[in-house]
């Protein structure tokens, strides 16, 4: 684990570690906000609909709750095949649910070697779909704070997750005050959801969606089925 006493290195040094590595891009969902999807948007001069549709999918996580609270929804009026899913995960199913949806950019895409006499092997990478070959981010003058800030990101027990990441080994940073911004807009940003809908928050969504029963994946939701799950007349 990095230290407060680790050395101190300069811009280059880290990022020739980064660029020979990448495995953080590769590893993770990035989850993205309202106000880095328009920055990423207006980078890659990508209408905000076309980014969400083509670039990012919507990440839905489920938590049994058996108390009323913010984004908490009950079970009753869920798609019937969302039923399913978490029944057939061995779990029952609870009287209402902690609903969080993240927005995420996309990970994975085809990418080809050349082998000889010039014939093509396809291979799909599970990837950021910002990064490029040389390990190099496309958006990175508007990166997520998630890429901004990691791995020094402040929250107790995950920096140590990192083990594979050698900037971690080498050196420390103290982004407390930046974390601790950073999970203010958060909140704020489930205090929107709550009080508006997600369909409030973005001028549009992603086509494609997933479901987790907390860190397990379930399949695949179709924005209808998270709009419905999500519904006013569905909190308690």
């Amino acid at each position: 684990m990095a230290s407060l006493k680790a050395k101190k290195l300069s811009s280059k040094e880290e990022s020739e570690i980064c660029l020979s590595c990448g495995e953080c891009c590769k590893k993770y969902w990035i989850t993205i906000l309202p106000n880095e999807a328009k920055s990423i948007s207006a980078l890659i001069k990508k209408p905000m609909k076309r980014f969400l549709w083509e670039d990012c999918y919507l990440n839905v996580k489920l938590y049994p709750k058996s108390v009323k609270g913010k984004l908490t929804f009950s079970s009753d009026s869920f798609p019937e095949r969302i039923k399913k899913l978490i029944t057939n995960s061995g779990e029952p199913l609870s009287l209402s649910y902690f609903i969080v949806p993240q927005l995420v950019l996309k990970r994975g895409k085809t990418q080809f070697k050349v082998i000889q006499h010039g014939s093509k092997i396809f291979e799909d990478k599970n990837e950021c779909v910002f990064l490029e070959q040389n390990n190099k981010c496309s958006i990175y003058k508007e990166r997520p704070v998630p890429c901004r800030l990691f791995p020094f990101i402040a929250m107790a027990g995950l920096r140590e997750q990192y083990p594979f990441c050698d900037l971690f080994k080498k050196t420390f940073k103290d982004f407390s005050k930046e974390s601790k911004k950073y999970y203010s807009e958060i909140q704020n940003y489930f205090d929107s959801i709550d009080a508006k809908g997600i369909e409030s928050v973005f001028l549009a969504l992603p086509k494609k969606g997933f479901i987790y029963l907390q860190e397990s994946f379930l399949g695949e939701l179709s924005i209808e089925e998270l709009l419905k799950m999500t519904s006013d007349c569905n909190k308690v």
